[in-house]
């Protein structure tokens, strides 16, 4: 694993590159709204065997907190960011959680990049953060943990959307990953109707997995996510 660092106008973003291998086609991983690279690393270590690149969006892990910044396009430019450092023009990209809000939409701003996207127990939609959100981020966390920054910045330039119909108009495959217990935030019905929407795309339950899945259950979310990328 490398830890690299790539500036975003005055944003520094952080990534980790894990089995680099330049003849392989890598996949982009988002994390969800909270976490960091190095925390998303954690839950995998050891166990994941394909090329990956792991960023930590700004706001989360050792990327800078700016007072100001952080609406989705702020936030996916920290993407583009990383995959032009890297020079990487054909990847797959996966979200997690809030992250597949992040992953979707720039899957459909720059559709001739994405190789394939998966949607790890969320739904292809950017949500409206609100204050009821943030104060319960800050209940469970310090601001060692958790930048208020961030927490003040996402809340006030949110904006939700959802990707949906953008996704059915693109060629790439789409992979629905869904947690099998209670707390899965894709609910099975819904993932039914997106599958429904979009013509070139599959769903796998992971059973016995909470939301949490890539801590949960990691050696079988990634075999299926090896699957799904080689």
């Amino acid at each position: 694993m490398q830890e690299k660092f790539v500036k975003n106008g005055k944003v520094q973003i952080q990534y980790l590159i894990v089995n680099y291998s330049p003849d392989k086609i890598p996949l982009v991983i988002i994390p969800g709204a909270i976490v960091g690279a190095d925390d998303f690393y954690e839950g995998m270590k050891d166990k994941v065997n394909f090329y990956c690149i792991i960023i930590s969006i700004r706001g989360r892990g050792k990327s800078s907190c700016p007072a100001e910044g952080y609406s989705k396009e702020d936030q996916i430019s920290d993407i583009e960011a990383v995959v032009n450092e890297e020079r990487i023009n054909n990847f797959y990209i996966l979200g997690h959680s809030v992250g597949a809000g992040l992953a979707s939409y720039y899957s459909v701003k720059y559709p001739e990049k994405i190789k394939g996207l998966i949607i790890a127990d969320y739904l292809p939609r950017y949500p409206q953060f609100n204050t009821k959100w943030s104060e319960r981020i800050r209940s469970h966390y310090n601001e060692d943990e958790v930048s208020e920054n961030f927490l003040n910045g996402i809340v006030r330039d949110a904006v939700k959307e959802d990707y949906t119909d953008a996704l059915a108009k693109c060629s790439f495959k789409t992979l629905l990953l869904k947690a099998g217990k209670e707390d899965s935030l894709l609910p099975l019905e819904t993932a039914n109707k997106i599958l429904e929407n979009l013509t070139n795309a599959s769903l796998k339950v992971i059973d016995d997995s909470g939301h949490e899945m890539f801590w949960e259950k990691p050696e079988e979310v990634l075999r299926v996510i090896a699957e799904f990328i080689l």
